[in-house]
């Protein structure tokens, strides 16, 4: 069994209030999803800006084949949301689902309109937004800059867990990539500089 991070860390790493720990969990639902649950549904209103507490999480985009193209995987601490809905209440382009049991913090829109006025408020919606932000700018230069062996590396160096979390064809087409080619990066030893 893996050690679940603490959200205190989550929240030291980005320099919030000590103190702000308990008024986040003041104000936090948690709900609970089994596997395969939706969190978020295309098409539906994003109701919630989220961390994840415990468990694994995909979102993902299907084409007209029904193929599913991962868009994210998300761990314990990540931050989660389909962003654009949530602060548009627009419709979500994509599916958010449980990839096994998983707990969510969650804070409502609701309450996010109220508790944004208040100071160490606005500073976590603010370390949320830039969270997401930097997230899916190194995910852009990854797959434009980056040969499959190095988006790879990259990958497991920021989250290691993540082949325990996830099964090895979500990870391929997180990293655009096929599950063969991934397979064939996984037998390589990646200290040396391979570029396929």
């Amino acid at each position: 069994m893996t050690h679940t991070p603490d959200i205190n860390q989550l929240f030291e790493s980005h320099k919030l209030p000590n103190a702000f720990v308990a008024e986040f969990l003041k104000h936090a639902e948690v709900i609970q999803l089994k596997k395969n649950d939706f969190f978020i549904k295309e098409g539906d209103v994003c109701a919630y800006i989220g961390i994840v507490k415990a468990g694994s999480i995909y979102s993902y985009f299907e084409d007209d084949n029904a193929d599913l193209h991962i868009n994210e995987l998300y761990q314990p601490l990540s931050f989660i949301s389909s962003y654009r809905s949530f602060l548009t209440q627009a419709p979500s382009p994509a599916n958010f689902k449980a990839n096994a049991h998983a707990e969510v913090y969650v804070i409502s829109y609701a309450n996010y309109m109220v508790l944004q006025k208040e100071l160490n408020w606005l500073l976590f919606f603010k370390v949320f937004s830039d969270a997401l932000f930097v997230r899916k700018c190194l995910k852009e230069t990854a797959l434009i800059n980056y040969t499959t062996t190095k988006r790879y590396q990259v990958l497991i160096e920021q989250r290691p867990l993540i082949e325990q979390l996830f099964p090895q064809y979500m990870i391929a087409s997180y990293l655009k990539m096929r599950p063969e080619t991934l397979s064939r990066l996984k037998s390589l030893d990646l200290g040396q500089e391979n570029s396929l």
